[in-house]
């Protein structure tokens, strides 16, 4: 496998990928070579069939168990997973992907842009639910994974889920998908559009390019009820 070491370790590991063929994105983009980062737990069975996927919230990443090493915090799903609990690591090989567009080690906004050796930032494609899961996927096949015993999360993690079982039936055992939709309603799309404008307008915005600047928007995350991770 070839594994990448971005400037500033992220949690478990981080895979290149996309570096024979690039990712193809909704947006009509692609991305390649790019870094995904993912933790894992338990031990993988011989014939590679015990492993569930977990996938995060839009404020989560790949550690959901355990003391982060970056935050300091107990794992997003302590209570849930681990010896003997409901998704006992005993039995099951867990992994856990931080998604594209994440900013644990994956590519995203604050990763390096390797066609120009700087941050991202605004120049970032935009993405869909879809394109973080064909990403999850192809770590699956870097991996040696052919089938998922279950993909489970709550929130955009269960988007996600939703989106394994439409896109790789074949690969997806079972699916448990918790507090998601398929889709947002008028009112989820109106909420965000006012968290958005709530960062877009703060002047420490600098048009989404305020990495290395010593300034961030944080007046507008505080506006919209979160923190950057």
């Amino acid at each position: 496998m070839t594994e990448f070491s971005p400037p500033s370790p992220p949690p478990g590991h981080v895979a290149l990928l996309g570096q024979e063929s690039p990712l193809p994105l909704d947006c009509g983009s692609s991305l390649g070579p790019y870094p995904l980062a993912y933790s894992s737990y338990g031990t993988l069975n011989a014939d590679r069939s015990n492993v569930v996927l977990i996938t995060h919230a839009l404020t989560g990443d790949q550690v959901v168990t355990g003391s982060h090493p970056v935050t300091k915090r107990p794992g997003w799903w302590e209570r849930m997973v681990g010896p003997g609990r409901i998704i006992d690591t005993d039995a099951y090989f867990v992994l856990c992907v931080n998604v594209l567009g994440g900013c644990m080690g994956s590519a995203g906004p604050s990763a390096i842009n390797p066609a120009t050796n700087t941050v991202w930032g605004a120049d970032f494609p935009f993405l869909t639910i879809a394109d973080m899961v064909r990403a999850q996927a192809e770590l699956l096949d870097h991996l040696g994974i052919d089938t998922l015993f279950m993909a489970v999360g709550g929130s955009m993690g269960g988007m996600q889920v939703l989106q394994w079982v439409r896109d790789y039936p074949q690969r997806v055992f079972a699916g448990a998908a918790l507090a998601t939709a398929a889709r947002h309603s008028p009112q989820q799309i109106g909420l965000h559009s006012i968290g958005r404008r709530a960062i877009l307008s703060d002047p420490d915005w600098q048009e989404g390019r305020y990495h290395g600047t010593g300034r961030s928007p944080t007046k507008g995350w505080r506006s919209r009820g979160c923190w950057p991770i």
